[in-house]
């Protein structure tokens, strides 16, 4: 759930509180947008574009209440929901509300980026493999049967479509290390393999994979 991502560390505004107190924070906590409090209320977000361009420390934040952004969302909600809020207002904070718009904290893009490795298996002790697949030949019983057959458990599948094109870059998190039978498996399956990690790779595989890593993250 968001509520269970919350920084209760992080500090928001008031309405009262001047734009210099605003900026005070925001350099504080490094971060872009502050949420503004009123009570217990979510107003909205503050952000530092905004607070730069008024440029009067003394000036009340409750006079620009028009540029404050709605951006929030529900603290009962899965924390995935907040990637869409946070890409779509571009913000490094992410505002929790309950059902009656109370403001319960917020969601920093450290604790968002931790949460989404552990939700991606980062932080597991196995393997990761990725692979490219076109959708009409996916098949997660043939993986399923593949990764087995090895000795090898999925621990979870992560899923990201090529846009406009028929094709699916499909990553794997194993629960061992040692994937060399695992990868000549899919080799014989005519798998094509992205990236992988794991242990007892060669100096010349070291280098390929890094390459092909390079050229992932470069999507």
């Amino acid at each position: 759930m968001s509520l269970q991502l919350i920084d209760n560390n992080f500090i928001p505004v008031a309405p009262t509180d001047t734009i210099g107190r605003a900026l005070e924070l925001i350099q504080q906590q490094s971060c872009n947008h502050l949420p503004v409090v009123e009570g217990n209320i979510f107003k909205g977000l503050l952000s530092k574009k905004t607070i730069l361009e008024i440029g009067d420390n003394d000036t009340i934040i409750s006079q620009f209440n028009d540029e404050l952004l709605p951006a929030r969302v529900n603290g009962s909600v899965h924390f995935l929901r907040s990637i869409p809020i946070a890409n779509l207002y571009r913000t490094d904070v992410v505002p929790v509300v309950n059902e009656a718009g109370e403001y319960q904290g917020s969601i920093t893009h450290m604790d968002l980026i931790n949460a989404l490795g552990n939700f991606c298996g980062a932080g597991e002790y196995g393997a990761l493999i990725v692979l490219e697949i076109e959708r009409p030949k996916l098949n997660f019983s043939e993986l399923n049967a593949i990764m087995e057959s090895e000795g090898a458990t999925i621990l979870h599948y992560n899923i990201s479509p090529i846009a406009a094109t028929q094709i699916m870059e499909v990553t794997i998190g194993l629960d061992k290390r040692e994937i060399s039978t695992i990868l000549a498996s899919l080799n014989q399956y005519n798998y094509k393999i992205l990236f992988t990690s794991g242990e007892e790779l060669t100096e010349s595989e070291l280098s390929d994979n890094y390459n092909n890593l390079m050229n992932y993250l470069d999507i």
